[in-house]
């Protein structure tokens, strides 16, 4: 024991301090047990709302309302399926005139205005499949008609093995109604050439998707992606439709030598259909048709 300390005060003092580490242990235990007890019994805190729908919205991606929904048939959700070109009338072969400048403005200026919507519905598959039919049952197909109507001079053959039912466009020359350019090619057999050209959709399908034609039956979007009587489909160079690809006159344009062209075939298409334009897509349009001289 240490010098000078009674023996008696030793003992006291050491009975003191393992009553007092005691009464603490026991403390620490009581708080331990209180803690794992409102742990387990106590209500969970309900996630913070605006962490909870930012997950949800990155996980699941934006859901279309029960409306545009139904306006795309599917056999299964989100199951995007070609349109079937069975069962659809034989459609005309021979395009109309497009109407004049002035025509054109009346035209432009009777069109419904309304914000493009359904473009999460978007489905390629519902204007058809993705090799070309041949609905006005001539026996070539719809690139062949628009390749042979539209060619500054062509050579055509008959392939056997296409059944030779159709005088398709071999070798000849175009010109791109977008830009100008003359277009030659010696062989459209080889596919290297018959890239260079492409069957262009003047109004983009989606653009008639987000502007009405969500709400067709297939076989109106079909005859709508084959349409030879109005003039939607035109022989591009294949780099200026890949540069158009989806976009209207808002975002897009030839130059202006080609706009008043452009924009008069454009309102057609969009009047024959009645499909909407947007605010920013009927200026663009009413632009170009003041270049029409």
């Amino acid at each position: 024991m240490p010098l000078g300390l009674p023996s008696g005060f030793v003992a006291v003092r050491g009975t003191r301090h393992r009553r007092l580490r005691g009464w603490l242990a026991g403390a620490v235990l009581l708080c331990v047990l209180a803690g794992i007890g409102y742990a387990v019994w106590s209500p969970r805190s309900a996630p913070s709302p605006s962490g909870d729908r930012a997950s949800t919205a990155s996980n699941a991606g934006p859901a279309p309302s029960p409306s545009r929904a139904s306006a795309v048939p599917t056999t299964a959700v989100g199951e995007c399926l070609p349109a079937s070109v069975d069962g659809i009338p034989a459609q005309p072969h021979d395009q109309r005139p497009v109407p004049d400048a002035v025509a054109s403005r009346t035209a432009l200026a009777g069109l419904p205005v309304a914000p493009r919507s359904g473009g999460d519905t978007y489905c390629r598959g519902r204007f058809g499949p993705d090799t070309w039919p041949d609905l006005d049952r001539n026996g070539c197909s719809t690139r062949q008609d628009v390749l042979v109507r539209q060619a500054a001079t062509v050579t055509t053959r008959r392939i056997a093995a296409h059944d030779k039912t159709c005088a398709e466009a071999i070798s000849g020359s175009w010109i791109d109604p977008y830009t100008g350019a003359t277009m030659t090619f010696s062989n459209l057999k080889d596919p290297s050439q018959a890239q260079r050209i492409q069957i262009d959709h003047l109004v983009p399908l989606y653009n008639a998707w987000v502007s009405g034609a969500r709400d067709w039956t297939d076989a109106q979007r079909v005859a709508f992606a084959n349409d030879l009587a109005a003039p939607e489909l035109r022989a591009v160079g294949g780099d200026v439709n890949f540069t158009k690809n989806h976009a209207g006159p808002e975002t897009w344009a030839p130059p202006t030598a080609q706009q008043c062209d452009y924009a008069r075939a454009f309102v057609a298409v969009k009047a024959t259909y009645r499909l909407t334009v947007t605010l920013p897509e009927r200026d663009a349009l009413a632009s170009m048709l003041l270049t029409c001289v």
